[in-house]
């Protein structure tokens, strides 16, 4: 009787160890799998924040120009209509 209420304690003892390692491994992958999605999101958002850059240039663009022929009534010209003069002596 008592052989076996040992070896009972052994086997639970060997189980919860096996137990432990095993939730320590699973944990591992789940914070690699964690880090790979954090940094694919990280990503998208950068994406994300440089196209809203290169839209609010376009747009203040076109809005600059806009109010240039609205208010001023000026044009911008053509660029074979633009000259250049050379300011060197």
């Amino acid at each position: 009787m008592r052989i076996t209420v040992n070896l009972f304690i052994i086997f639970v003892i060997a189980a919860s160890a096996f137990f432990v390692v095993y939730i320590k491994h699973v944990n591992r992958i789940m914070n690699i799998e964690i880090e790979a999605i954090d940094k694919k999101l990280s990503t998208e958002i950068n994406d994300y924040k440089n196209l809203l850059d290169k839209k609010t240039k376009i747009l203040n663009k076109v809005l600059l120009e806009e109010r240039i022929t609205k208010d001023l009534n000026m044009v911008l010209p053509s660029k074979d209509r633009i000259i250049y003069l050379n300011s060197i002596e």
